[in-house]
C-alpha cells in the first residue's frame, strides 16, 4: 500500500507539500473501501452524493472511478464492478486507472457499506484540508508580491474562504444529465417545500409584484431600481427589505448615503401617532413615546442588519460584509442604496467603465452567495423645459450599460410629482398613487406599469392584490399593453 500511495502521490504535483516538507492530508485507503462499498451496494451512493464530489478523492484513479459511478447512478443505472468498468472503457480511462484489475481489488477493501457515511465524511475533511492549505499558499504569495494590492488580496482571501464554507470552489463543466438531475430535484424541493408553507423566493411586499415574479424575488438575480430624484427609491428599498425580513429572511440593508438611525427612524414614522419634526426635535409627547414603544416591539426582531460605515461605499468592503453574514448562514437578501455612491480602489478611463465593473462584479456576488441582489440606481433630472417621460431602459444606458448585468429592471414614476392635478386616461388623480414599471425581466413580461398606492406621507407602500386590482394595473397572466403606459399624453400634463 506503502508503494502504491507514494506512486499515485508522484502523479500529482503539490508545491506546498515540498515547500512544508509534508505530505497533505490524505485517506487513501478510504477512499479506496468507499469505493469499494459502492461497488458492492449500489444504493449507497444515495447516502453520499451530498457529501462527497469526485474532486475530494486525492488519487487521481480514485476520482476517476467516483465520476463513473457518479454517471451510472444518475442514469439510474446498476452499479457493480462490470458496469464500472464498461463506462470507464467508453470514455477511455480504463487503462489510465489500472485496467479492470484495479477495480476488482477495490472490493477487496471492505465487507460492506456500513460504514461509508463516517468514512466519507473523513475523505471530504481531507480534500477541505487540502483546499485551506492552496488557498492560504496562494493568498501568503499575493502578500508578498508588492505589486498586488493589498485590498485586492484580502477580498481574494474573503471569495477563497466563502468558496470553501459552501463547497462551491469548482469551476469544472457539469455533464447535461447531472444538471437536469440538480434541476428536477430542486424543482421538487420547492414543490415540496411550498406544500409546507415555506417560500424560496423572497416575497416583495407588493401582491401583484409576487404574482408575476412567481413568488417575489428569485436568486441569483440582480434587480435595479431606478428613479429620479424624490421618486421615493429608499422608501421602496426599505418596505422590500421589511417585507423580505418579516417574511423570515435574513436581509443586509446597505446604506451609503444614510446612517442607520435614519432609516430605522422611516420605520418608526410609519405610525402616524408620531410626528416627524418632534422626533427630529426632541418634543415627543407622552403618547408619542408611547406609539414610539409600540412600533420598536414590532420591529424587534426583524431578520434584517444595517450596513452604514463610511468605507461601505468601496465595492470590496460590500462584498465582504455579504459573504460574511454568508458563512454566518444570515444572508438571503441584499439591498444597496444606491449604485452612484459605489466606489472601487481601480483606475478608469471613465466612471461609466467603473459603474459597468461594479454592476458586473454584483451580479458575480449573487451568483457566488446565490441571492437577490437590490440595487439602487438614480436617473438625472429631467431637463427645465423639456417634457417628462416615463423613465426607459435609454436611461441606464448613460449610467455605464448596466442594463445588460440586471435581471430585472424596475422603474419607479410618481406623474402627481410634477403635476399634483395629474389625472390617468380614466380621470382617476394619481395622488397617492404611482407606477412600478417592469422595464427587464429576463423570464418574463416587459414593460408593464404596476400601479402602488402610498399614504400622505410616502411612509407605508401597497398594492390592491391580484384579484382587485384596478383597470389600470397589471392582471397576470395577460401581457397586454397598459393604455396609460403607452400613450403618455393622456397620463401626465407634459
Amino acid at each position: 500500500m506503502a508503494k502504491q500511495q507514494k506512486k499515485y502521490n508522484n502523479r500529482q504535483d503539490h508545491p506546498s507539500s515540498i515547500e512544508l516538507g509534508k505530505l497533505q492530508p490524505q485517506a487513501v485507503e478510504l477512499e479506496e473501501a468507499v469505493l469499494g462499498a459502492l461497488l458492492i451496494d449500489s444504493k449507497a451512493y444515495l447516502d453520499i452524493e451530498n457529501i462527497l464530489i469526485s474532486e475530494d478523492f486525492y488519487v487521481e484513479s480514485n476520482k476517476t472511478v467516483y465520476k463513473a459511478i457518479m454517471q451510472l447512478s444518475m442514469s439510474h443505472k446498476p452499479v457493480d464492478m462490470l458496469t464500472v468498468v464498461e463506462e470507464l472503457r467508453k470514455s477511455g480511462d480504463l487503462d489510465a486507472i489500472g485496467g479492470p484489475v484495479y477495480i476488482a481489488q477495490l472490493t477487496d477493501k471492505v465487507a460492506s457499506a456500513a460504514h461509508i457515511v463516517f468514512h466519507s465524511q473523513i475523505i471530504s475533511q481531507k480534500a477541505r484540508a487540502r483546499n485551506l492549505i492552496r488557498i492560504t499558499s496562494e493568498i501568503t504569495a499575493m502578500a508578498f508580491d508588492e505589486t498586488q494590492d493589498v485590498e485586492e488580496t484580502i477580498e481574494e482571501l474573503e471569495k477563497s474562504l466563502t468558496e470553501l464554507v459552501s463547497s462551491s470552489s469548482s469551476c469544472q463543466s457539469v455533464p447535461m444529465g447531472e444538471v437536469l438531475t440538480e434541476s428536477m430535484e430542486k424543482a421538487s424541493k420547492t414543490q415540496e417545500l411550498r406544500e409546507k408553507g415555506i417560500m424560496l423566493s423572497v416575497t416583495t411586499g407588493l401582491n401583484t409584484l409576487d404574482e408575476i415574479f412567481a413568488g417575489g424575488w428569485s436568486s441569483p438575480d440582480l434587480i435595479i431600481i431606478g428613479a429620479r430624484p424624490s421618486m421615493g427609491k429608499t422608501q421602496h428599498a426599505l418596505a422590500f427589505a421589511k417585507a423580505a425580513a418579516a417574511a423570515d429572511k435574513d436581509v443586509l440593508f446597505v446604506t451609503i448615503e444614510m446612517k442607520r438611525t435614519q432609516l430605522v427612524n422611516r420605520y418608526l414614522l410609519e405610525d402616524d401617532r408620531i410626528n416627524e419634526k418632534h422626533l427630529k426635535s426632541g418634543q415627543m409627547s407622552h403618547e408619542e413615546w408611547s406609539a414610539i414603544d409600540e412600533r420598536v416591539g414590532q420591529l424587534w426582531n426583524l431578520k434584517m442588519n444595517i450596513a452604514d460605515s463610511h468605507n461601505i461605499r468601496y465595492l470590496n468592503n460590500i462584498k465582504s460584509e455579504a459573504r460574511r453574514m454568508y458563512r454566518k448562514g444570515k444572508l438571503k437578501l441584499m439591498v444597496i442604496d444606491y449604485l452612484g455612491l459605489i466606489r472601487t480602489n481601480l483606475k478608469f478611463q471613465s466612471r461609466q467603465l467603473e459603474i459597468g465593473y461594479i454592476t458586473g462584479e454584483l451580479k458575480n456576488l449573487a451568483k457566488e452567495l446565490d441571492i437577490p441582489i437590490i440595487l439602487l440606481s438614480q436617473l438625472n433630472r429631467p431637463q427645465k423645459g423639456m417634457a417628462v417621460r416615463e423613465p426607459q431602459l435609454d436611461d441606464l444606458r448613460e449610467s455605464g450599460d448596466i442594463e445588460q448585468d440586471a435581471d430585472i429592471v424596475l422603474f419607479i414614476h410618481k406623474p402627481d410629482y410634477y403635476n399634483p392635478d395629474v389625472q390617468d386616461s380614466k380621470g382617476v388623480p394619481w395622488k397617492g398613487r404611482g407606477k412600478l414599471i417592469i422595464s427587464k425581466y429576463r423570464e418574463g413580461a416587459r414593460n408593464q406599469p404596476v400601479i402602488f398606492h402610498h399614504d400622505k406621507r410616502y411612509k407605508k407602500i401597497w398594492d390592491n392584490g391580484v384579484n382587485q386590482a384596478s383597470a389600470d394595473e397589471y392582471i397576470p397572466p395577460v401581457i397586454a399593453p397598459n393604455q396609460d403606459f403607452l400613450n403618455e399624453s393622456e397620463d401626465t400634463p407634459f
